[in-house]
């Protein structure tokens, strides 16, 4: 009886990460029904912003932050360089490792917190699922991701309660080196 449930470990792995990329490769591959974030409304108290993907992609690149932008960091009382420094700060990790991180029990966790934080801007749903893709696509071309690559695949616009996201990245300041102990990081 025990080589049943090991054996129906080992046929998830692999059936995991083949949907995942073929979903992945699907979506990329589509052409036209391929779609990803444009738009971004960042929440922060009583204030919500719709910012433009290619405002924070020239927040990555150095350049000041502009109108909206600049007004939510202010209220985030993030400095505009460090922001960027943090979009673009790239982790080198397996896509297979990734993979099955995201579906444990430790990455199921992690993905429905940040999932509600980090979300469709139509709904509340699917934001673990959306946040998941979004990740292993950053991944699957050169085995590296940061927060910029990651909002650029996200599926659709995004919804980020940026209160709660400095507060979860207080809590998961050291989620790198955890990671790092998995194996992934190359």
């Amino acid at each position: 009886m025990t080589r049943q449930p090991s054996m129906k470990r080992a046929f998830q792995r692999p059936i995991h990460l083949a949907l995942g990329l073929a979903a992945g490769l699907g979506i990329l591959l589509s052409g036209s029904a391929a779609r990803s974030a444009e738009n971004i409304t960042l929440i922060i108290g009583p204030l919500n912003r719709s910012i433009s993907v290619s405002d924070i992609e020239g927040l990555a690149q150095g350049k000041a932050a502009k109108g909206d932008l600049r007004t939510v960091l202010r209220f985030a009382g993030q400095d505009s360089a460090e922001a960027g420094a943090i979009l673009g700060r790239k982790l080198p990790f397996s896509v297979i490792d990734a993979d099955q991180i995201l579906n444990s029990s430790l990455g199921d966790s992690l993905l429905s917190k940040l999932g509600q934080i980090i979300s469709p801007r139509s709904s509340g749903q699917a934001g673990a699922q959306a946040l998941r893709a979004a990740i292993i696509l950053s991944l699957a071309d050169d085995g590296q991701a940061s927060a910029l690559e990651i909002l650029r695949r996200y599926p659709t616009d995004i919804r980020v309660d940026v209160g709660a996201l400095q507060k979860a990245s207080k809590e998961f300041k050291d989620l790198p080196q955890l990671l790092r102990g998995f194996g992934g990081s190359s």
